[in-house]
């Protein structure tokens, strides 16, 4: 018997390995994009940060981006009082009226209660609401990229890794509940550690199928991608290249203008420190220019880099509604 529950122990372990392997995998190719070949720095004409997101694989930092990219275009105010903190922090339409209705909806997602002036809204302490609504508002953008023609369907990979690593940990502690030499014991338990880490490694969320027809948008994201990873030094020799200079990108104040668009994929990308320092350093060098052109060019990321009084207080308000995503909304994901 107790021989029998050694080798039962030995394949639990051999499942748990695989199931770790193939939950790395599945992570690394979660957020896997086709190569481009060139390096872009401006996004796609006509397109969503959040469908963005989507095609990136990035649905988690999706509502993060989205905010961030409301600021940045000037059409919404991040209010803080006291500390960088959920509660420190309210949302302000600067024309409420302009607003198109998928900026609405995103508003909606993440707001919680007027503030007492009336005039702005708070971020919502509710993270199941923000969970459900958020889930809402990424299906409606899938619904468009399906319609599009750009989705087709969802694969159940990831699904099954979880499910495979819930059934090899319940397995194994069952093994362990026996009695059983010090062997098996141990065999065993090691079957439940790796299960463990296999479940936390595999990614949350859906794997999207993509058509052929999105592989040139996520080319284009993924030279996004390389110029945000880029060095100073680098970026300029690419803006001074042929292919950047028909794109007429020259001079301090442009080259500021062009930084500032692309913070909310420097968020998308998980990049936001390296690109805020990118900021405020390009910030610090237009002093000498006018007021006016600092108005024009400077003053909305810069409104970005004083709320947060640092790239922590930034990253704490670019990612308040995607963390009540993962903590309310992941288990429902993982499981369907």
């Amino acid at each position: 018997m107790e021989g029998a529950l050694v080798w039962v122990a030995a394949v639990l372990l051999a499942l748990a390995v695989a199931l770790l392997v193939l939950a790395i995998v599945a992570r690394s190719r979660a957020t896997a994009l086709p190569r481009s070949l060139l390096v872009q720095y401006t996004p796609t004409a006509g397109t969503s940060i959040v469908e963005d997101a989507i095609l990136a694989g990035r649905e988690r930092r999706a509502i993060g981006a989205a905010l961030i990219d409301l600021v940045v275009r000037g059409r919404l105010r991040l209010l803080v009082e006291g500390d960088v903190t959920r509660e420190g922090i309210a949302l302000q339409a600067v024309d409420e009226s302009s607003l198109t209705d998928d900026e609405r909806r995103l508003l909606s997602v993440v707001a919680g209660p007027d503030t007492p002036s009336g005039y702005s809204k708070r971020l919502s302490r509710d993270r199941r609401r923000i969970a459900r609504r958020a889930r809402g508002l990424i299906d409606m953008y899938v619904r468009r990229l399906q319609r599009d023609g750009l989705l087709d369907g969802t694969l159940r990979g990831r699904s099954a890794i979880r499910w495979c690593c819930v059934g090899v940990l319940f397995a194994s502690v069952v093994t362990l509940a026996a009695p059983a030499d010090p062997g098996a014991f141990g065999v065993a338990s090691l079957a439940a550690a790796v299960s463990i880490s296999a479940l936390a490694v595999a990614p949350a969320g859906r794997t999207r199928r993509f058509t052929p027809q999105a592989q040139t948008r996520r080319a284009h994201l993924d030279g996004i991608r390389q110029y945000l990873a880029l060095a100073e030094a680098d970026r300029l020799r690419v803006l001074q290249s042929p292919t950047g200079a028909r794109q007429g990108v020259d001079g301090e104040v442009a080259r500021f203008a062009l930084n500032e668009r692309l913070l909310p994929y420097a968020v998308l990308f998980g990049l936001e420190k390296e690109w805020l320092r990118v900021l405020r350093f390009g910030y610090d060098e237009l002093e000498d220019s006018s007021a006016a052109v600092l108005a024009d060019a400077g003053a909305r990321v810069a409104h970005v880099i004083d709320v947060g009084a640092a790239v922590h207080g930034v990253a704490n308000i670019a990612f308040a509604a995607d963390h009540a995503v993962d903590a309310a909304g992941a288990v429902l994901d993982g499981l369907f």
